[in-house]
């Protein structure tokens, strides 16, 4: 929700009826704290009961959470045998059976999961360091993440809440071994809008790393939380 006028004063005269209620009930929902002046006493006091039940709602609102959790899989046919404990990809089991089933890689392995949380309208990023990549030689520059979006917002209609991720932004820099004397560093990118059900694992995005046999996979699951 827009909270434009948020933390300021809005005088609105002629409040009871017409333009100036729609001004005062607008101002109201942006935020602001309005200061209502009209001829009816009776519409004054439906307005600010109205205008009250507004505030309620939107606290309501801002009380809800959106925590992210953000897993970073590869896949590829040439690593060695994964390095990641069989617990720690139990939870994305069901997942990592559907990519098998598509993509044609022999080793899957987490690299990585991030937690992002944000109340529900805001902004929120993350940015940090990964595991290395599978080949990556040892003393190479660490790989790097940055994951952003620019609001989540919630839609209660079915059994499970369905949340909305606008421009979300996943970015890493990280190193391989392109052959036996040489590294290469590669960047990798995913952009979107995303519509995620509560507590559902979804791969949002699959980037190839060029010149390789290897590709890295995000995958989301959203939940709500106090």
């Amino acid at each position: 929700m827009n909270k434009q006028f948020e933390n300021r004063v809005a005088f609105v005269t002629g409040a009871t009826s017409g333009i100036g209620q729609a001004c005062a009930l607008g101002f109201a929902r942006a935020g602001a704290s309005v200061v209502c002046v009209g001829r009816k006493e009776d519409a004054l006091k439906e307005l600010e009961q109205t205008i009250r039940e507004l505030d309620t709602a939107s606290t309501t609102m801002a009380s809800r959470n959106v925590q992210l959790m953000v897993y970073l899989v590869s896949g590829s046919s040439t690593s060695p045998a994964s390095s990641t404990p069989a617990e720690k990809l139990a939870a994305l089991e069901p997942v990592v059976k559907q990519l098998r089933a598509i993509f044609p890689y022999t080793n899957y392995e987490l690299l990585s999961t991030m937690l992002l949380r944000s109340g529900e309208g805001s902004p929120t990023s993350s940015n940090g360091l990964l595991k290395p990549f599978q080949n990556a030689p040892s003393g190479t520059y660490p790989s790097t993440y940055s994951i952003q979006y620019q609001s989540a917002t919630v839609s209660p209609e079915s059994t499970k809440a369905g949340i909305h991720l606008q421009r979300f932004r996943f970015d890493s820099r990280f190193s391989m071994a392109i052959s036996s004397t040489q590294t290469q560093g590669f960047d990798i990118g995913i952009q979107t809008d995303l519509d995620l059900q509560e507590g559902q694992k979804v791969v949002v995005g699959k980037s190839n790393i060029e010149s390789t046999d290897s590709a890295v996979f995000v995958i989301l699951s959203a939940n709500l939380v106090q």
